[in-house]
């Protein structure tokens, strides 16, 4: 019984979760918890125990207008299970402050309309709440009743239904008066008039019609059209049903016995032919034979959900319609919180210093303002790095997190740079200089009228087009290069070449110090060491780390494709995969690298070649560091089998087919 709940209690508080946030798809409520509210009810509030505080107009707000650190602990509590529901992995050096910062960032929004609320007269009373909360847990036991096994689980596990009642409310009732808050505002600020929802329509109609119309129908396919047209008139004449033909004679075995009906579909999920004769049938018609790359179709329609004009969304169609108008809804309540927050002069002022640097770095990233980027980076290294130049002891891996990603945002300006500026120079001695005297709109012509013939030909006449083509596309890029570069000379270019290396060089060193650190401390952050192997590919620890995360990411994918057609689609990645665990395993790396190596190294083999003679070099490499190794004889000995049984297995078929 157990087993059984811990799979259902969480559906039990997913579909309480989902209830609590409909109509709200752009932030989680989850921070309000009652765990939440008793803490707030056992303590004082304290300026010492806020993460952040609401200003408006540069002046700090009272209780209960602060958020605290058990608000957001708890709201970031909330979002790992969400995503471990979902089975991602959270990086604990760079998703953590990036997981509080968001937190904050959402609990603001609830406290600024709780604030409004408050200014309004929408906040509810407890009676209010109590009342509406009590309906609320009356319509979801409700829903639960209505699979009575299910009901029954649940009466075993909790006793009672007074019990399950106790427990929704004593765990959610915070949560469903915040909630119940936000919908009153909600329902004040963005309604959505008959005119705004009909304007809507008339703009996005073609794209509505994509996304929401719907065919109900049932099909037979056979092979060819002298059989689609007897089985059509077989049933056209009532010799037999279209259910009964459909079981005897349609090559869809998906559907055959099922009359072959395929349920609603909407536009672009079928092939076109198919969906056009559906879409334009009549309903209870007859319609075919329709030719398609699988045969020829006999169709049904049985429903048809189509909008001739706008106004049937509205008038035919209240479900659809109140779908789109809960969109719109959204929209404007999003647009409305952030105007609010604009006129109102509300903001966030943060009193700790790792949301500070936080915020500060996500608005550049977003600005890739180069100068203030290099400002930031400056004031971290005040603290990351001692006078010496090396790691400070006192940096925190919060610090040294923002460090590698505000450095990130600069090595990406930088290395861009130098694209550009080493194109620059190397298409400056290489172009044509004739094809530079055309002038860019006579190249782009040449260049498009050389890939038209490229075409219609083959071989020698193929690869001479090409090379011709090289050429306008050289000087079409040298062209593009040049206005982009306008603010440079050839010479700065040149000299800015060196420079961008060298800084460039420089900001790596750094780096890796920050880096080797933080692999040191947390050796499965798995965005630690791709930042690590992609400055410091020739580190065998880095590299074997590196390899080990790319070959459990593909060996997923076995649950879907085979090994044949994982070389087909990701031969590349693999080839690299296996390269770099042979250069560890063969490195003068420590022994239990090595030794790591060229395990994974068997696995990779087994799982993707099946290369046994490989498999055998690579166990007696494991004897030759480890002569202790555990069972390493036995291990030998039958891989020797297994590669000299594939041996002769592969002798036996080569003869056979020989003969």
């Amino acid at each position: 019984m157990r087993d059984w709940f811990v799979k259902w209690e969480k559906v039990i508080v997913l579909a309480i979760v989902i209830l609590f946030t409909a109509g709200i798809i752009w932030w989680s409520v989850a921070a309000y918890l009652g765990a939440s509210k008793a803490k707030a009810a056992s303590n004082k509030p304290s300026r010492d125990n806020a993460t952040a505080i609401i200003t408006k107009a540069g002046t700090e707000l009272d209780y209960p207008y602060w958020i605290m650190d058990y608000e957001v602990n708890d709201e970031v509590s909330q979002m790992r299970q969400q995503y471990t529901s979902y089975g991602q992995t959270l990086d604990p050096v760079f998703d953590e402050l990036a997981l509080s910062y968001n937190a904050v960032k959402q609990l603001f929004d609830i406290k600024v309309i709780e604030y409004y609320a408050d200014k309004n007269g929408l906040t509810p009373t407890d009676k209010e709440v109590d009342k509406a909360f009590d309906k609320y847990i009356d319509d979801q036991i409700a829903k639960l009743k209505e699979n009575q096994d299910t009901w029954k689980k649940y009466l075993d596990y909790y006793k009672s239904e007074d019990n399950l009642r106790n427990l929704i409310k004593s765990n959610y009732k915070n949560a469903y008066r915040t909630q119940y808050i936000i919908n009153k505002v909600k329902d004040k600020v963005s309604v959505i008039s008959k005119e705004e929802g009909l304007k809507y329509l008339k703009d996005n109609f073609n794209d509505l019609k994509n996304k929401y119309e719907e065919v109900k129908a049932q099909h037979i396919l056979v092979s060819d059209e002298a059989t689609a047209n007897k089985i059509k008139q077989m049933i056209e004449n009532k010799e037999i049903t279209f259910e009964d033909a459909a079981k005897k004679y349609s090559k869809d075995t998906s559907n055959a016995t099922s009359g072959g009906e395929l349920g609603w579909f909407k536009h672009n999920t079928m092939v076109k032919e198919f969906e056009d004769a559906s879409f334009n049938a009549t309903v209870g018609d007859l319609v075919g034979p329709v030719k398609t790359n699988y045969g020829y179709h006999i169709i049904r329609v049985q429903d048809k959900k189509v909008f001739n004009k706008p106004e049937d969304i509205m008038d035919k169609y209240p479900e659809i319609y109140s779908e789109i108008e809960k969109t719109l809804k959204d929209d404007k309540f999003v647009k409305w919180l952030k105007d609010y927050k604009e006129s109102e002069k509300l903001s966030l002022k943060y009193l700790n210093d790792d949301m500070k640097l936080y915020d500060e770095y996500t608005t550049l990233s977003t600005s890739k303002d180069e100068e203030k980027i290099k400002e930031f980076i400056k004031s971290l290294e005040d603290f990351v790095f001692d006078e010496n130049g090396e790691l400070s002891v006192d940096v925190s891996t919060n610090e040294m997190a923002l460090y590698i990603n505000a450095t990130n945002l600069l090595e990406s300006i930088l290395k861009d740079r130098l694209d550009k500026f080493t194109k620059y120079i190397t298409l400056k001695d290489d172009v044509d200089e004739n094809v530079l005297k055309l002038g860019i709109d006579e190249i782009n012509k040449k260049y498009d009228e050389i890939s038209s013939k490229m075409k219609n030909v083959q071989g020698e006449e193929y690869t001479k087009l090409l090379k011709e083509r090289f050429k306008y596309e050289d000087a079409r890029d040298f062209l593009n290069l040049k206005n982009e570069l306008k603010d440079y000379t050839d010479e700065e270019i040149v000299k800015g070449k060196t420079e961008l290396q060298k800084e460039l060089d420089e900001l790596k060193s750094k780096r890796i110090k920050v880096l080797d650190e933080l692999f040191a401390e947390y050796p499965n952050s798995s965005k630690t060491i791709d930042y690590y192997y992609q400055e410091a590919p020739e580190n065998p620890e880095v590299a074997l780390k590196y390899s080990e995360n790319k070959f459990k990411t593909y060996k997923q994918y076995l649950k879907y494709v085979d090994a044949n057609a994982m070389f087909q689609y990701f031969g590349q990645q693999l080839r690299e995969i296996s390269f770099n665990l042979n250069r560890v395993a063969f490195s003068k790396a420590s022994t239990e690298t090595r030794i790591e190596a060229l395990e994974t190294l068997i696995d990779f083999n087994d799982t993707f070649s099946q290369d046994k003679f490989s498999k055998v070099g690579y166990l007696e490499e494991i004897k030759k560091l480890d002569p202790k190794y555990s069972g390493i004889d036995k291990m030998i000995a039958d891989a020797e089998k297994e590669y000299q049984e594939s041996k002769n297995a592969t002798t036996t078929e080569a003869t056979t087919t020989n003969k």
